[in-house]
C-alpha cells in the first residue's frame, strides 16, 4: 500500500485530509504520517520512503514558529538536492493561502505534481485529492502485480528518459548469459570499428591481437571484470566424485562458470567438441552452477557449423542454463 506524508500546521485541516483519505481509499491509518512543520517533515524523509507528500505551501520551519511560503519553497528545493533526504515519489500542494501561493506560483509549479486550492467549506479539493490518490493506488497495484521483467522495463525507461546509463545484465540466467556473450562479441570488433584513423590518443588498437587460448582468456577477463567484478580465473569450481575441476573463470561462488576455447586446427576442433560435451555433463551435476558459458573462438580457416555447435551445447536443465557461442577471430596476429 502507498505511504502518505501530510505536512500541515493546522490540526483541523490535518484531520480533514486524513479522514478524506481513510473514508475513500483502502488505506490504513498507519500508512499516513502527519508532520506540522518543515523540521518534522525533513526528519521523517531522512529515513522513510514516501509515495505521496501532501504539502501545505505556507509552513513554519519549527512548530509554532512563523509561517511563510518561502519556507515551503526552500524545503522543496532541499528535497530535490539533498542526498540525505529520500524524495517522495509525488508531491501535491494543498493550501488555502491563495495570495502567497500566487506570489510564488512559478516556484511551486516547478516542484509540485499538482497544486490544489484548499477551501474548508467545499468538497472540490477532496475530489481532486481523491482522484490523485486513486491513480497512485491503481498504479502501485499494477506495478506490484506485474512480472519482474516488466518492472525492470519501467525502471529502464525512467533511466533512459534521464539519459542515465543502464548497466544491467538481466534478471534470469539465459538473458544474463546472452548479454555476456554480446559483450564479448562486440569486443572482438574493436579494430574493425575503430581502425579508420579516428583513434583515441595514446591508444594503440593494433596491439590487440589473439593468437592463442591464453590471449582469448585475457581479453575475456579484461572486458568482463567491470560487469562481474568477482570473476576468478583458474579457480576450483566444483568437486564431484573426488574429481576437482578448475574452471577458466568462476563467478559468485561458481554460480556462473565460463569455459574458454580456441580452435585453430581441425584436430583442435574435434578435441574441443569432445571436451565441451564432458564439461556440460560434469557441471550440470553441481547445483551451485546456475549458468555455464562456453565461449569458443574460431579462426576463419577452420570449417565449422556455428549454428549446430551453439544448438547442441546450449540447453536449460532444471538447475543449470548452458549457453554456447562461437566467435570469429577478428583480432588476428
Amino acid at each position: 500500500m502507498i505511504q502518505i506524508l501530510i505536512v500541515d500546521d493546522n490540526p483541523s485541516k490535518q484531520n480533514k485530509i486524513k479522514n478524506t483519505i481513510l473514508d475513500n481509499h483502502d488505506i490504513l491509518g498507519i500508512d499516513i504520517t502527519i508532520a506540522d512543520c518543515v523540521k518534522e517533515a525533513r526528519k521523517h524523509l531522512y529515513s522513510n520512503e514516501c509515495d505521496l507528500m501532501i504539502l501545505d505551501l505556507v509552513l513554519p520551519i519549527e512548530k509554532n514558529s512563523n509561517c511563510d511560503a518561502l519556507n515551503s519553497i526552500r524545503f522543496l528545493n532541499e528535497i530535490s538536492i539533498s542526498p540525505s533526504i529520500i524524495p517522495p515519489i509525488h508531491i501535491v500542494g494543498l493550501s488555502g493561502y491563495k495570495e502567497q501561493v500566487l506570489e510564488h506560483n512559478d516556484d511551486f509549479k516547478k516542484k509540485l505534481w499538482n497544486l490544489i486550492d484548499y477551501e474548508e467549506d467545499t468538497t472540490s479539493w477532496q475530489d481532486q485529492l481523491n482522484s490523485i490518490i486513486f491513480h497512485l493506488v491503481k498504479t502501485r497495484q499494477k506495478f506490484l502485480g506485474t512480472s519482474i521483467e516488466n518492472k525492470l522495463n519501467v525502471y529502464f525507461s525512467e533511466l533512459e528518459s534521464k539519459n542515465l546509463p543502464i548497466t544491467f545484465l538481466g534478471a534470469e540466467w539465459l538473458t544474463i548469459g546472452n548479454n555476456l556473450m554480446n559483450i564479448v562479441e562486440k569486443s572482438l570488433f574493436v579494430p574493425s570499428k575503430f581502425s579508420n584513423g579516428a583513434k583515441a590518443k595514446n591508444i594503440n588498437i593494433d596491439s590487440l591481437k589473439i593468437s592463442s587460448e591464453y590471449d582469448f582468456q585475457n581479453l575475456i577477463h579484461l572486458i568482463l571484470r567491470p560487469w562481474l567484478p568477482n570473476t576468478e580465473p583458474e579457480n576450483v569450481a566444483i568437486t564431484y566424485d573426488g574429481n576437482k575441476k578448475n574452471a577458466d573463470f568462476s563467478v559468485n561462488g561458481s554460480s556462473i562458470i565460463i569455459e574458454v576455447k580456441y580452435i585453430d586446427s581441425t584436430g583442435k576442433k574435434n578435441d574441443t567438441l569432445k571436451t565441451l560435451e564432458g564439461l556440460k555433463e560434469f557441471y550440470k551435476m553441481n547445483a551451485n552452477v546456475k549458468l555455464l558459458l562456453f565461449m569458443i573462438l574460431v579462426e576463419d580457416s577452420i570449417s565449422i557449423d556455428n549454428f549446430k555447435i551453439e544448438s547442441d551445447f546450449s540447453s536449460q536443465f532444471a538447475e543449470t542454463t548452458v549457453v554456447a557461442k562461437v566467435f570469429k577471430n577478428n583480432l588476428k596476429s
